[in-house]
């Protein structure tokens, strides 16, 4: 009997604990492209034991980007400390440049931003995230979930977003590969949709990104 009760106690550990962290963070450096001419480079390294540092930086005939976040895990959850993006499309005509910081003061949480011309200031109550955390929390414990519901923050604003998840299989380099397909739920004509080989890497396949006038694909070299 005890031996019964130590292996049942050994398998509910086992699987709680891989519910959680069903992936270990390791610094990568991943080169992706799109036709005819789109190079993106997304590079994560470790900062200390916990702090990470995660930085993509695309060049396309539509448009120049480079985003930076900077992060801690705490009990498999990302907490982001502070990130920008620089978004520059068709040679600069239009701008998105934004940068935020996560600051504690009163025992309240804040997140002070800057977007364009306006900066500001409000209070959080909850985790959220920005586009490269995103997957890094989804990867880390929502693989297995079919719907995913998270906080998304953009231009001094918190947003809602909603992921429906499926397992399928692809034709990666010639080879039919199975991934997570992570499909973001939308009220307008813009999709965005990427997909995570179900292996133990974990690593980001394909990026599908779209809307009015512009389809987007990148693939993982």
């Amino acid at each position: 009997m005890k031996m019964v009760k130590s292996t049942l106690i050994k398998l509910i550990f086992y699987f709680f604990c891989n519910q959680i962290f069903l992936l270990d963070l390791e610094p990568y450096e991943n080169i992706y492209f799109s036709k005819p001419s789109g190079t993106v480079k997304e590079t994560l390294i470790r900062l200390s034991d916990n702090k990470w540092k995660i930085t993509s930086e695309g060049k396309h005939p539509l448009f120049n980007i480079k985003q930076e976040s900077t992060f801690f895990i705490n009990d498999g959850n990302v907490v982001l400390e502070s990130g920008y993006r620089n978004l520059d499309i068709l040679g600069g005509i239009r701008k998105d440049h934004q940068s935020y910081k996560i600051e504690k003061n009163n025992n309240k949480m804040f997140v002070n931003f800057s977007s364009g011309k306006n900066d500001g200031s409000i209070e959080i109550f909850d985790n959220f995230y920005d586009n490269l955390t995103l997957q890094v929390q989804i990867k880390l414990n929502f693989l297995e979930k079919d719907k995913v519901e998270i906080n998304y923050f953009d231009k001094g604003k918190i947003k809602k977003k909603t992921f429906l998840n499926k397992k399928t299989k692809i034709l990666y380099k010639s080879v039919t590969t199975e991934v997570y397909e992570f499909t973001e739920q939308r009220n307008d004509r813009r999709f965005f949709r990427f997909m995570i080989n179900n292996d133990s890497k974990k690593e980001t396949l394909r990026v599908s990104q779209g809307g009015r006038g512009f389809n987007v694909e990148w693939e993982l070299n």
